[in-house]
């Protein structure tokens, strides 16, 4: 479960941290602590809200999912193809970073209901929601490393590809 959780962490870190340049401990502390979090924290919401909101989560979450992942795509592409413009979209930026956490928490939410209805105890849920946390850090963690690598070595186009990437996410979550 924290596999599949994390799988758009990793990705979305990846291509948001094209642009974040050089890496320090501090930025990379910040990204996967808050992807970390927004998991846990909607996972858990999630559990304690139980099957009464299993439906209205199910019905918006494609929809906001994909929303959020579009409108952090096109700015990121919209940055990249202006010149001389430094309007890129980087996950060193907290309302860029908390966006990207919510568009790739949501599903967090929905697996937390399911949970509740199958009746999970307490311990279970702990020991879930601490995998889910560590988990979801580590694939921050490889994301922001990878896509720094990529943006200085790629650039623009790592940029464009990135922004690309995060709308065909967001197109899944829809489909999906």
């Amino acid at each position: 479960m924290a596999l599949s959780l994390s799988a758009d962490t990793l990705v979305v870190s990846m291509c948001g941290s094209v642009t974040l340049g050089r890496i320090t401990f501090g930025k990379v502390a910040k990204v996967a602590s808050v992807f970390a979090l927004m998991q846990t924290a909607l996972l858990s919401a999630g559990w304690l809200f139980g099957a009464s909101v299993v439906k209205y989560i199910e019905s918006i979450a494609g929809v906001v999912g994909f929303l959020l992942l579009l409108y952090i795509g096109v700015n990121m592409i919209r940055g990249a193809l202006k010149k001389g413009s430094d309007e890129s979209v980087n996950l060193s930026g907290i309302r860029q970073l908390l966006l990207a956490a919510v568009a790739t928490s949501i599903d967090a939410a929905a697996v937390g209901v399911s949970l509740a209805m199958a009746e999970m105890n307490t311990e279970s849920i702990i020991l879930s929601v601490v995998s889910v946390f560590v988990v979801t850090a580590a694939a921050a963690v490889t994301g922001i490393v990878g896509g720094c690598s990529l943006g200085r070595r790629f650039g623009r186009p790592a940029q464009i590809a990135g922004g690309i990437v995060l709308i065909a996410i967001g197109l899944n979550i829809l489909i999906g």
